[in-house]
């Protein structure tokens, strides 16, 4: 039984769900992670059908795709995928910044705005500074989608926030990160001072600079997978060919 785990009887579907969904975020199930019902249902010590019930609830958030099995696979992150991504952020995010600006909450802006100023300042040899910046990032874009007063709106992002934080960890596990890390500091102190100033067209300026180089840098973490994975599996080809040419001497 996984020690993290305490089963309610009432909506155990939904509750292996947040479970599940909450370490895929997290990246503790990485991309191409296989989940077998039987597994799980196991680790967790509850039956199977809830577990069927939370495999369908993640399909239907888009972090797993089905296998014939009867299992999932968390997905696996491609060109075409973080396309849509951004494709969607800049669609509602441009939105919600303009949203926040014309009537800015100071008080909470200004938290914000101490935040990013002190990771920006921030030792970044610090071992909980990554953690720190990701948990920030996220913040600063779910509080952008509250501040909007758009339930609708809010309700539409926080699927796509939570997914783009998922790409941001799975980003920055592959990243010289302090070079990257400080520019997004100040990537999102631009757009704060915006909204504080109640400069809207300024704020949708900021984000949209910020989406545009943010899908850059996650386009180039891919490069980067991508070329590694092709690098393995071409050793991986002439290590077989070099043991089948030393059977064939024998």
């Amino acid at each position: 039984m996984n020690a993290d785990f305490e089963p309610v009887r009432a909506n155990l579907g939904q509750q292996v769900f947040h479970y599940l969904r909450d370490r895929i975020y997290q990246m503790e199930y990485e991309p191409g992670t296989k989940l077998g019902v039987g597994e799980v249902a196991d680790q967790l010590n509850v039956s199977r059908s809830p577990v069927r019930d939370a495999f369908l609830m993640l399909v239907a958030e888009g972090i797993v795709v089905p296998l014939q099995s009867g299992g999932c696979k968390v997905i696996e992150f491609d060109r075409k995928y973080i396309n849509n991504v951004f494709t969607m952020r800049r669609a509602l995010e441009l939105t919600a910044v303009r949203l926040t600006a014309e009537s800015p909450d100071q008080t909470r802006v200004e938290k914000l705005r101490q935040t990013w100023i002190s990771l920006r300042d921030a030792d970044d040899s610090d071992p909980s500074y990554v953690e720190s910046h990701i948990r920030a990032d996220n913040d600063l874009h779910q509080q952008i989608a509250e501040m909007s007063q758009n339930p609708l709106l809010q309700d539409a992002l926080a699927k796509i926030i939570s997914i783009a934080g998922m790409i941001r960890r799975w980003q920055y596990a592959g990243t010289s990160l302090p070079h990257h890390l400080r520019i997004t500091c100040e990537e999102h102190l631009q757009m704060i001072e915006a909204i504080l100033a109640g400069e809207a067209d300024a704020a949708v300026a900021a984000m949209d600079v910020h989406l545009s180089n943010a899908h850059e840098r996650s386009l180039a973490r891919l490069d980067v997978a991508n070329a590694a994975a092709s690098a393995e599996a071409e050793a991986q080809k002439t290590n077989q060919q070099a043991n089948n040419s030393r059977k064939r001497r024998k």
